[in-house]
C-alpha cells in the first residue's frame, strides 16, 4: 500500500495508536509503512475514520497537518515576533516595527494559516486587540492541536474550594473547612 510521503512516521504512530494499534516507535517509517496492511487489520474505528476504506484513503492523501520549510517558519516567526513586539509596545508606529496600520495587516494575513504555531497564534490575538484591527484574523489551527490546547484549557482551570461551617463544641463555635 502507498502512503503519502507528506505523513511522517510519529504521525503514523500517533494515528494508529489512538485506534487501538502499537507500533513500536522504534521502527524505522519504511518498515512501518511495509508493515502498514497488518496494523490496519487490528484499528478500532470511530467518527473520524469509520472505515477501512477511509483509512487508506486518509493515508494516501497529503496529509493535514502543517508543516512549512525551514525558510518558511524562520519568516513566520519573524513576521508574528514583528507583531507581538508592536502589540507590546502598546501598537506604536515608531518605523521600528511598522510605518502604518497596513504592514501588521499584510503580515498577520501572511501567517494566519499556520496557527499549529504558538506565536501566530499570540500574534493574532495581539493583532484582534490592536486599535488598528481591520479584520478579525483567527488562525487556521488544524484538529489535532485544538484537541490539545481544549485538553490544556481542562487542565488548567482554576480549582474553587468549597466551604463549610459547622457548629462544634461549646468552647469552639464554629468549625470552618476547605475542601
Amino acid at each position: 500500500m502507498l502512503v503519502d510521503k507528506s505523513h511522517s512516521k510519529r504521525d503514523i504512530v500517533t494515528l494508529f495508536k489512538k485506534h487501538g494499534v502499537i507500533i513500536d516507535s522504534e521502527l524505522t517509517k519504511s518498515n512501518i509503512i511495509n508493515n502498514i496492511e497488518k496494523y490496519i487489520e487490528n484499528v478500532k474505528y470511530d467518527d473520524k475514520i469509520k472505515n477501512c476504506t477511509q483509512l487508506k484513503e486518509y493515508l494516501k492523501n497529503v496529509s493535514p497537518k502543517q508543516r512549512p520549510t525551514t525558510q518558511q517558519k524562520r519568516d513566520i516567526m519573524f513576521k508574528a515576533k514583528k507583531i507581538i513586539k508592536w502589540g507590546k509596545n502598546n501598537y506604536i508606529f515608531d518605523g521600528a516595527t511598522y510605518m502604518n496600520n497596513i504592514d501588521p495587516y499584510n503580515d498577520i494575513i501572511s501567517i494566519y494559516m499556520w496557527g499549529d504555531l504558538p506565536s501566530v497564534r499570540r500574534a493574532c490575538r495581539l493583532y484582534n486587540y490592536s486599535p488598528y484591527c481591520e479584520n478579525h484574523v483567527n488562525p487556521i489551527i488544524t484538529r489535532e492541536v485544538e484537541e490539545e490546547l481544549n485538553q490544556n484549557k481542562i487542565i488548567k482551570r482554576q480549582v474553587l474550594y468549597s466551604l463549610k461551617i459547622k457548629r462544634a463544641e461549646k468552647n469552639k463555635p464554629f468549625l470552618v473547612t476547605f475542601h
